[in-house]
This record gives structure tokens, C-alpha cells and sequence, in this order.
């Protein structure tokens, strides 16, 4: 009996191992690494060569410098998420989902534009959500045990957090048609917690060698996210319609605490067996670099399109464990597989209508935004649209996009055989006050 409950032990112990490493990267919003901002995100997310307001912190801080005026502004964003699970190797787990909602201040910033040296330049303090990390999962989940045993598991998952930087910014416009700007990224516990927690729930019964089995798992993950980079931008103003922009986002390593908690009581045959252990250790995730280009096309006072081109090189981001290099996703050594790279393709376009105290603009974007996987990409598309309007004082912008992926593999990647359908719905409300 003794032997037969270390068995299950140690397979549950290999499970809940594996699932900690997937779990730590288990983003709820695009994995890439993208900017804030109802303007941007109404145009989908195609703002790297237009970045003329305080929102180009994000996306290319060298726009910062067409600012004429201090301001301070607020982003308020809601994030909804859906997931449905299809297997081929679990058939049990069709139909379950996952999903989560939340709604928080995405992004804010003061920014005050001077001249010094005979050139125009700007400053400005931001805060930016980058990663929106809340989901929870009800999944139906069958184990082999070996021969014709098994155990019929209801699992539970919540995962709450998410990450943050505080942003100061710089840029300056170097000659007429050029601007250079940089962004300085700290990532830490400066206005509350930067990570996420993690709960896991297991209630399960079956029989393993002619014995029946109830088998309860409780499995909780806290961790705490640190870090710092870089956005560098460069934009050209290449003549009164053109405009080409340019980002680098560097690459750097973050400090990962993880406090992890485990309990499970095992009842087999007559038997009842409990275990616990209580960990802490810390872990570096290194985060990729990513770069793009934008087009801006303005061809009158009323309309501006533009498109952008992006890379992120997920190549490059492990988890380093003591020295163990993880695949995040896969959760298997690096030297099993690495991450594909990404390339995004985003297009958005703005119209607006202009009276003698108020403008209008109505804006509409495209977006290709694949995430990372091993052996293939997870295609993600999308739609936005965007209105709002501005004052002398005041400018408000309301934007929402949808964002979905068919039969993406990344969510269920350690479970051979499965896939999910992605919905994911983002609304962005901005408020600018010019001084």
C-alpha cells in the first residue's frame, strides 16, 4: 500500500512540477510586448510612426517630442478572455473553458516638453500594465495509471496578477526632421505587488492496483517579478505626408521569487496518507528583445494611416532554474526545443472630422499578432475601432478590439493531442488634460 501511494505521489509530483513551469508564463494578454493607449489601440495597435502623444512612452518614445503642450493623462483599461478546450488525447477535457475579466488603470503619465540647446525636447513619467496575467480554468482531466487504472480528476485553476513598469522618458529632437527619445523601464514592487499568484485544486477518485482512490491536491504559487530595459526609438519626418519610426526594445533578465505551497490528502483502500512541503527559490526569466517599424502616411489634415512591422526574437526567453534552461511553454529543457520567433503585422487608419472647437476622429485597424510556440506558431488575428473627441483642454478616446485564435496549442502545450479557441476583448478609455 505504502508503495502504491508513492507511485501516485511521485506522478502527481511530476505533473504539478511541469504545470509550475508553464504556469509562470501563463499570460492572459498578447505574450508581445505592445504599448497602451485608446488612440493606439482603436488604430490596432499601429502607432509606432504616428506616437504623438503620451502613449509613445510605449511605443516609441522618440514621438514624444511632437508634444507642444504639458499634459497628464489616464488610461483606464477592461480585459475579458475566453478559452475552450478541444483534445484529441483527453476527449474529457471538450467543451471546458477558461477565462477572466478585470478592469484597472492600464496606463498614466505627465509629460513636460521644454527647449534647451536651441532643440525641442521632453520629459515625462509613465506607468504602463504591460502583462495582464488573471485567468481561471475548470478542466475535466483523466490520468493513466497504468494497466486499466485511472483516476478521474476535477481540476481548478486561478491565477491573479499581473506586471508593471514605471517609465521615465526622454526625448529630443536632434534636427528638424529627426527625433531620438528613450524610455527607461523599471519593473518592481513600487505601487503594489508586480507578479501573480497561482492556485491549484485537484479533487479526483479512480483505483490503482484493485484499491479505490481519492486523491486531493492543493497547490499554491506566489511570485514576485524584477526587473529593467529599455524602449529606444528614432523617428524621421521624412517629408509633410511621410513619417517612418523605429523601436528597439532591449532584452534583459528577470528576478523571479516563487514561494510555492503543497498539500494533498490520499485516501487508498482503507489507507489515508498526507503530504506538504513549503519552497521558496529564486529564478531568472529571460525576457526576449524586440524591434519594428512604422509607416505613417498623412495625407491631409484629416486622415493618417499607418503601418507597423514587428519582430520579437522568443528565441531567446528561458527560464533559468539553478542553472536548468526551461522551455516556458513546453516546459521541457531548452535543449529540446526553443521558442519560434515572432513577426506582427498591424494596420490602422484615423479619420477626423474637424469643427472650430471640436474635433471627431473615427479610427479602424487590422492586426496580425502570432505568440511564440515550439514547432509552430499560434496564430492570433484581430479587429479594432476607435472614436472620442478633443477640446482646447481636453481629449477622450474610447477604443475596443477583439482579439481570437483557432486550435492554439501554447495553453495546453505538456497535453499531447490539445488545443483551444482564444476570444479575447480589450476596451481602453484615455483622458488627456493639456495645461
Amino acid at each position: 500500500m505504502k508503495m502504491c501511494h508513492s507511485v501516485i505521489s511521485l506522478v502527481l509530483f511530476l505533473f504539478i512540477s511541469a504545470a509550475a513551469n508553464a504556469q509562470q508564463i501563463e499570460f492572459s494578454s498578447s505574450l508581445n510586448p505592445v504599448g497602451s493607449g485608446a488612440r493606439a489601440t482603436g488604430m490596432g495597435g499601429a502607432f509606432i510612426g504616428v506616437a504623438d502623444d503620451a502613449t509613445a512612452a510605449s511605443w516609441n518614445p522618440a514621438g514624444l517630442v511632437q508634444l507642444e503642450r504639458p499634459e497628464a493623462s489616464l488610461v483606464y483599461g477592461y480585459f475579458s478572455r475566453n478559452n475552450t478546450y478541444s483534445s484529441t488525447t483527453h476527449p474529457e477535457m471538450d467543451g471546458d473553458t477558461a477565462g477572466k475579466s478585470g478592469n484597472e488603470l492600464n496606463y498614466g503619465s505627465a509629460a513636460y516638453p521644454f527647449t534647451a540647446l536651441d532643440r525641442n525636447m521632453i520629459f515625462s513619467l509613465n506607468y504602463q500594465r504591460l502583462y495582464e496575467m488573471n485567468k481561471k480554468a475548470h478542466i475535466k482531466y483523466t490520468w493513466d495509471l497504468g494497466s486499466s487504472d485511472k483516476e478521474y480528476d476535477t481540476i481548478d485553476f486561478n491565477q491573479n496578477g499581473y506586471l508593471y513598469a514605471l517609465s521615465p522618458a526622454y526625448a529630443v529632437q536632434i534636427m528638424p526632421q529627426l527625433y531620438f527619445g528613450v524610455t527607461l523601464n523599471l519593473w518592481g514592487n513600487y505601487l503594489g505587488g508586480n507578479g501573480w499568484n497561482n492556485t491549484y485544486i485537484s479533487s479526483g477518485y479512480g483505483a490503482f492496483a484493485g484499491n479505490s482512490l481519492i486523491d486531493n491536491v492543493n497547490w499554491n504559487q506566489d511570485i514576485k517579478f524584477r526587473g529593467f530595459n529599455a524602449n529606444i526609438g528614432l523617428m524621421w519626418k521624412i517629408n509633410g505626408q511621410f513619417t517612418l519610426g523605429a523601436v528597439y526594445k532591449t532584452p534583459f533578465s528577470g528576478r523571479l521569487k516563487d514561494k510555492q505551497t503543497f498539500q494533498e490528502l490520499q485516501t487508498l483502500g482503507g489507507t489515508t496518507n498526507t503530504s506538504s512541503a513549503t519552497t521558496k527559490e529564486y529564478m531568472t526569466m529571460n525576457m526576449p528583445a524586440s524591434y519594428g517599424l512604422g509607416f505613417n502616411y498623412h495625407p491631409t489634415d484629416h486622415w493618417v494611416f499607418d503601418l507597423d512591422v514587428y519582430r520579437t526574437e522568443w528565441s531567446t526567453f528561458y527560464l533559468d532554474d539553478q542553472g536548468n534552461k526551461i522551455n516556458p511553454l513546453s516546459t521541457e529543457p531548452l535543449s529540446n526545443g526553443r521558442l519560434n520567433n515572432t513577426t506582427q503585422v498591424r494596420l490602422g487608419g484615423e479619420y477626423l472630422f474637424i469643427s472650430e472647437k471640436l474635433v471627431i476622429p473615427v479610427r479602424m485597424g487590422l492586426f496580425y499578432d502570432p505568440e511564440p510556440a515550439t514547432g509552430k506558431l499560434d496564430n492570433y488575428y484581430g479587429i479594432a475601432v476607435g472614436s472620442g473627441y478633443s477640446t482646447g483642454k481636453v481629449s477622450f478616446d474610447l477604443s475596443y478590439q477583439f482579439r481570437f485564435g483557432r486550435k492554439v496549442v501554447a495553453d495546453v502545450a505538456s497535453i499531447t493531442g490539445s488545443s483551444i479557441n482564444v476570444d479575447q476583448h480589450t476596451v481602453m478609455l484615455s483622458l488627456i488634460y493639456y495645461f
